[in-house]
């Protein structure tokens, strides 16, 4: 965590993919993962957190977005959620329309590396931006070991297509990007529950 602290970013694995990282209110390190991922400034990156509870630290979820994240988290889940004014969440990867992409991972990794501190870190795909995802250490290693201050070996990942993106509106659910976790199964719940709102 002192390296994330000092700025640094890093390759990381998560139950979805490798992904690159920094903390989320460094600016000078979340420049550097824009151009290692030769990423458009436009598009934003997912944030990890640790809980619910921080994720309401730094978001104002609605109660049908609580509930789909207590029901899909920890694991391939990601939701568009409204930042906090006073977030401390750096401004260039909070969306136009105040929105910011959160996920709890259920990677033990990941898990473990909140014990050592209590901030959103960046997560996106270890690879160049449109290019192909990358399952295989070795690659991982030999794309990123001259572009990131620390990679942490997990070894070789089964392929994945990532996290499932969805955003809860009022006029229903709207699946952003699908992934790991099926949609079907996500919708079914949001129809369900939201009938309560």
């Amino acid at each position: 965590m002192n390296l994330l602290k000092d700025g640094g970013v890093f390759c990381y694995p998560t139950e979805t993919l490798y992904g690159l990282g920094c903390l989320a209110n460094n600016k000078k390190a979340i420049e550097k993962i824009y151009e290692i991922k030769k990423r458009e400034k436009e598009k934003n990156f997912t944030l990890l957190f640790k809980d619910l509870n921080m994720i309401k630290n730094y978001c104002n979820p609605t109660d049908i977005d609580e509930r789909l994240i207590s029901e899909f988290s920890p694991g391939p889940f990601s939701i568009l959620l409204q930042a906090k004014e006073e977030s401390l969440i750096n401004k260039e990867i909070i969306s136009d329309n105040n929105e910011i992409c959160c996920r709890i991972s259920s990677h033990e990794f990941v898990d473990k590396l909140f014990n050592f501190g209590n901030f959103p870190i960046i997560s996106t795909s270890a690879n160049v931006s449109g290019n192909k995802n990358i399952f295989l250490f070795k690659t991982i290693y030999n794309t990123f070991h001259n572009l990131v201050d620390s990679i942490i070996d997990y070894g070789d990942i089964e392929e994945s297509l990532g996290s499932t993106i969805v955003k809860a509106t009022k006029n229903g659910l709207l699946i952003i990007r699908k992934g790991d976790l099926d949609s079907n199964r996500i919708k079914e719940f949001y129809d369900g529950k939201s009938k309560r709102i």
